[in-house]
């Protein structure tokens, strides 16, 4: 039975990139970093018994950047899931020699604890962790990003450079992109960027981008400002300075790519949360979710569910996918989820897309997405929450 969402007014969308669940959040499973639902977090406690035997077996991070940044190509992740010699999720150290012989192979094996991802950990301690969501199919960023916007992807490969590549990759159907399929009910939404946001070299949308006066697109800047001030739409996208972009200049990378460091990651999500808790009517009816848009080839233990994806039409491959991509972070924040929370849902990045159809669609999204075997992301908030009549307390402070 859907949940009542009519409190949820705004909907803030932040995907980082390339880092996996075991990578960043499995520490939450060991008994000595104490979060209330450490028994039931599926994580590092279990990855070290999985890996018992390994020559690199699962440790906690030794530097806040990895440099090779490791391959995360379909081919390189069918290695990873399904090596040669050994079993399932075996394949991380091989996949990362085979195209870097002279790296810290390790770096792969390696995994957080709070001293490196205070904020993060802030986050996973005052709100909903969910340690079932993974990324929509077992390939690289573009693909999986194309899957988050649309329910689908047409290229199952992140060409060099695809923050520049200048090409539409969706044709004439309306709802192809989310920015349209909103544009096409009323839905109010605005992108905040740091640099080049994901899909502004898409020729329909750099139209839009370059006729824009400030409303739909804004620099990262304006971000905490407009939400003191409750200037918020009911869709929201916030997008990280990319190790990639090529107009980045210099500066620190906040997306968590390698070789960016987690540091830059980490004040991109300081930054998110004081601007979304720091207006009390806006976060009383606010849910916000962080993620990642696949794993980068960090290591995670567990094998991806057999969930099938089909090449749609007009695909420029013809081999589908099998399962789902490995498994990432992905964090709730908001006032309708229980303090310290675990989910243990099965969500894809368009559990994200479902939750949107159920609020802003009559319950639908497309019939694609509509299908895909897996929950929407309102199975994480808290039924009692969205039906209490009592005051929504402020949000909790960064320490």
């Amino acid at each position: 039975m859907a949940k009542n969402l009519d409190r949820i007014q705004t909907l803030v969308i932040a995907m980082m990139e390339n880092r996996s669940f075991d990578h960043v959040l499995g520490y939450l499973s060991l008994p000595e970093f104490r979060h209330p639902a450490w028994a039931r977090i599926d994580g590092v406690r279990q990855a070290q018994a999985y890996y018992a035997h390994e020559p690199y077996p699962p440790r906690p991070l030794t530097s806040p950047s990895l440099d090779p940044d490791p391959p995360h190509e379909r081919e390189d992740i069918a290695i990873q899931l399904n090596p040669p010699l050994g079993g399932r999720m075996h394949g991380f150290i091989d996949s990362y020699k085979r195209a870097n012989p002279g790296a810290r192979l390790a770096g792969v094996m390696e995994y957080c604890t709070p001293k490196d991802i205070p904020v993060t950990d802030f986050l996973a301690r005052n709100f909903a962790v969910c340690d079932n969501w993974f990324s929509c199919i077992p390939a690289s960023t573009l693909p999986n990003r194309l899957m988050a916007m649309s329910g689908y992807a047409l290229v199952d490969r992140t060409p060099d450079s695809y923050l520049q590549i200048v090409e539409n990759l969706f044709y004439d159907d309306p709802d192809n992109l989310l920015y349209e399929w909103l544009d096409r009910r009323g839905v109010s939404w605005r992108l905040y960027h740091s640099g080049t946001f994901f899909f502004m070299q898409m020729p329909r949308l750099a139209i839009r981008y370059e006729a824009d006066d400030g409303q739909l697109f804004r620099t990262i800047d304006r971000l905490v400002a407009d939400f003191a001030a409750g200037d918020v739409p009911q869709v929201v996208f916030i997008e990280p300075l990319y190790e990639d972009d090529p107009r980045r200049d210099g500066a620190q990378a906040t997306d968590d790519h390698p070789p960016a460091s987690i540091w830059g990651g980490q004040r991109f999500l300081k930054m998110v949360y004081e601007a979304i808790s720091s207006n009390q009517e806006v976060w009383s009816n606010l849910l916000a979710v962080i993620t990642y848009d696949e794993h980068g080839s960090f290591f995670d233990h567990v094998y991806p569910p057999a969930i099938k994806t089909d090449p749609p039409a007009g695909a420029r491959y013809t081999d589908g996918f099998r399962t789902l991509g490995v498994r990432v972070p992905a964090i709730v924040v908001s006032p309708f989820v229980e303090t310290a929370s675990l989910c243990e849902s099965l969500f894809d990045h368009t559990s994200i897309l479902k939750l949107i159809g159920e609020k802003f669609g009559n319950g639908n999204y497309t019939a694609l997405v509509d299908a895909r075997p897996v929950a929407s992301l309102s199975q994480a908030l808290s039924e009692a929450r969205l039906a209490s009549s009592v005051p929504i307390p402020g949000p909790p402070a960064i320490p």
